[in-house]
């Protein structure tokens, strides 16, 4: 799931690469550009914008199905749970596929993107309506059945926001355009509190995160922490460059990057104390960088003009392990399981690197050969 699971802290589960693992690269396809992946139980779930679904073995990148919805997809990652995947498509239609053999469960429509998060049997969902009908209609923050597709609730919400949501303790967290901080009960859809922040608009990235009680919230150069309880702002501090990408939180550490601004600060990715915000390091990336996947001693961040390199850094220290080129394109925010770093390029290409060697593919296996990668 996007950032790690639910509550979108970053954080894998440290793990050993499996000794038959060779790093592949699978191709979905001339002009099948795919988005970030999805990587749950050994297999790796990943759509391309042309609205076709792949699932493969993390292990050696064989396709173990595809599945067509017939719509290009909208700009947001698989979320699997519960043996179901959940992805959505542009105009707003929520598809739930078998995990196994990707056979539609169930469709749900909402008329507008959604961003969706999942847990304990229930896909949460926020559609788009207030910003693609310009407030003619509000958005609608809603809850389904994960086995049936039953509506469980549905609440109208009021802002124009494109951020995904985070689930933790049964409460729903979500930012606005403008930044404020609503919670919602999960169980209800009733709003449990609001934090206001008047700023301008928020990138579609920023999504909160938790960690420990604490939600992380990222408006233009500030980052804020609120108490996930009632919302209380225990602390906000600003830094160099524009926090565009989400944020991430392991132990008593938060993570982030920032991006240039105008070209009149530096962008750099940082390490921050999760009491005060204060810097514990920062690593200078002139040209912006993604958010920072974790896992155990090692954070991996992609970076560079182009968006077309990956790194692996000491998340003690901030210091390099190693870097590797991904392509002339841009990459996605890795994802990882057991120590292996998943993330698509911008040319229709999935990659599976070793990630605590860098080791990366030597060739990328054509779909139309439905072959893994070794």
């Amino acid at each position: 799931m996007l950032q790690g699971g639910p509550t979108r802290n970053g954080v894998y589960p440290e793990g050993t690469v499996p000794e038959d693992f060779r790093p592949w690269q699978f191709r979905a396809g001339r002009h099948k550009a795919l988005l970030s992946p999805t990587v749950c139980d050994g297999t790796v779930y990943v759509c391309s914008q042309e609205g076709v679904c792949y699932a493969l073995s993390a292990v050696t990148g064989t396709v173990r199905w595809s599945t067509a919805t017939g719509e290009r997809m909208g700009y947001t990652s698989p979320v699997v749970s519960d043996g179901v995947v959940c992805v959505t498509d542009e105009i707003g239609t929520l598809y739930a596929l078998g995990a196994e053999d990707g056979q539609e469960h169930w469709r749900y429509r909402r008329g507008s993107p959604v961003r969706l998060v999942a847990d304990n049997g229930v896909v949460y969902g926020v559609d788009s309506a207030w910003l693609y009908n310009r407030g003619a209609n509000p958005s609608t923050l809603f809850a389904l059945d994960l086995g049936s597709g039953e509506l469980l609730w549905r609440t109208d919400v009021f802002d124009r926001s494109l951020t995904h949501p985070a689930l933790a303790d049964g409460r729903i967290f979500r930012t606005s355009e403008v930044g404020d901080l609503t919670a919602f009960d999960a169980a209800t859809g009733d709003r449990l509190w609001r934090v206001t922040c008047d700023s301008r608009l928020v990138n579609a990235s920023n999504t909160p995160c938790v960690g420990d009680g604490v939600v992380y919230a990222a408006v233009q150069s500030t980052l804020f922490a609120h108490a996930a309880e009632d919302g209380e702002v225990l602390w906000r501090r600003a830094y160099e460059g524009l926090i565009r990408e989400s944020v991430s939180v392991l132990g008593d550490t938060v993570y982030f990057s920032t991006r240039p601004y105008s070209g009149r600060n530096s962008a750099a990715s940082y390490a921050v104390d999760a009491a005060s915000g204060e810097i514990r390091w920062q690593w200078a990336n002139p040209d912006g960088a993604s958010a920072i996947a974790l896992s155990g001693p090692s954070g991996w961040v992609v970076s560079g003009r182009d968006m077309n390199y990956l790194y692996a850094i000491d998340l003690a220290t901030g210091t390099r392990r190693w870097k590797r080129r991904l392509g002339p394109k841009g990459g996605t925010v890795p994802v990882l399981w057991n120590g292996i770093a998943f993330l698509a390029t911008h040319l229709d290409r999935l990659n599976a690197i070793d990630a605590w060697t860098g080791q990366i593919p030597s060739r990328f296996v054509p779909f139309s050969h439905v072959v893994g990668g070794r």
